[in-house]
């Protein structure tokens, strides 16, 4: 099965037991990130009933400076993972290198709170490709972010609407 179609699965299984995805990323992939989030809030449109617990992890910009400045940068998503997951959802990286320190300590933290690891990656994968339990690759040459980040956008958007249609049957 393709690694997106896995990712699919993963996702969906996630929001029908009702666990949380935690989404991450830097720069460029920040922004995706945000923009997935909002995303899957109106994969649920009009259906009151069905809640999508999506949270784009580098949107608080006063708590990402706070735990940068007293506890590194390194720890902006690894904090929040260990106070707000639960074992059973999900953290979604969205990285070009895949080497980030901050995002390597995220997935560590996952490790310890049983949260399963989806990374979309770019380049050769870096770290978080093996540390991830799917992870999605366009392999590019280093520094090709512009490429990259185009096509993790357009995943993010190809999942979100998949989503729409297996939740609601909606095209």
């Amino acid at each position: 099965m393709h690694q997106i179609e896995k990712v699919s699965e993963l996702l969906l299984a996630c929001i029908q037991r009702g666990g949380s995805i935690w989404i991450i990323g830097n720069g460029g992939s920040a922004s995706t990130a945000d923009h997935f989030e909002v995303d899957l809030s109106f994969v649920r449109l009009n259906n009151v009933n069905q809640e999508i617990r999506a949270k784009s992890l580098c949107s608080n910009s006063s708590l990402i400076t706070a735990i940068g400045n007293d506890l590194g940068f390194e720890y902006i998503f690894s904090h929040q993972i260990r106070r707000q997951a639960k074992p059973g959802d999900i953290c979604f990286a969205i990285s070009a290198s895949g080497n980030s320190p901050n995002l390597i300590r995220a997935f560590e933290a996952c490790d310890k709170k049983s949260v399963h690891k989806i990374a979309l990656l770019g380049f050769d994968g870096g770290s978080l490709l093996i540390a991830a339990n799917i992870a999605v690759l366009i392999p590019t040459r280093d520094g090709m972010y512009g490429p990259v980040e185009d096509v993790h956008l357009s995943i993010c958007h190809y999942l979100a609407s998949t989503l729409k249609h297996d939740v609601f049957g909606e095209r």
